[in-house]
């Protein structure tokens, strides 16, 4: 019976070591993307970007996901943005109160403002509340080509299907 016993514990302890039990997760994503259009509170401009999402929770557990980031604002929404650049950049994010990492994907309002003219920078602050949970994140990018950027906007963190 103690056998059976133990042979029962190993098993539901392998599968048990692949779930995730951490109350938060920090989280880094590299990500790299387009930005272009024409916008002055009224008009279109928006980002597509891939990049990947690597998480560790305070008790070392890890996950990595390939990812996609979208920002588009809405046609009549607080922005001035002009031009066309390429993005690349790195972002901090923590997510509380969740036992998953997949809870930094979703939806996110973000304050941002990138400027270039041939080379330049941008920085972006973002947050989801669902409750429980909530996210942050905090981004410093890299800019290639002419434009600005400046206004409230919303992001989507996704994860990549096509490179699942």
């Amino acid at each position: 019976m103690k056998k059976a016993f133990l042979a029962l514990a190993i098993v539901l302890g392998a599968t048990s070591a692949h779930a995730f039990t951490a109350p938060a997760w920090a989280c880094n994503l590299n990500f790299k993307g387009e930005a272009s259009g024409f916008k002055v509170i009224l008009g279109n401009y928006q980002y597509d970007g891939k990049g990947t999402l690597s998480c560790m929770s305070p008790t070392g557990e890890t996950a990595e996901y390939p990812v996609t980031v979208k920002m588009k604002a809405k046609p009549l929404s607080p922005q001035v943005a002009l031009g066309h650049m390429t993005l690349t950049g790195q972002a901090a994010e923590i997510a509380l109160f969740d036992t998953n990492p997949e809870s930094i994907l979703g939806t996110y309002y973000v304050a941002q403002a990138q400027g270039a003219i041939i080379g330049g920078v941008g920085v972006i602050t973002a947050t989801r509340i669902d409750l429980p949970t909530m996210a942050l994140k905090v981004s410093l990018q890299f800019a290639r080509g002419f434009g600005v950027n400046l206004g409230l906007n919303r992001m989507e963190i996704a994860l990549d299907q096509d490179r699942n």
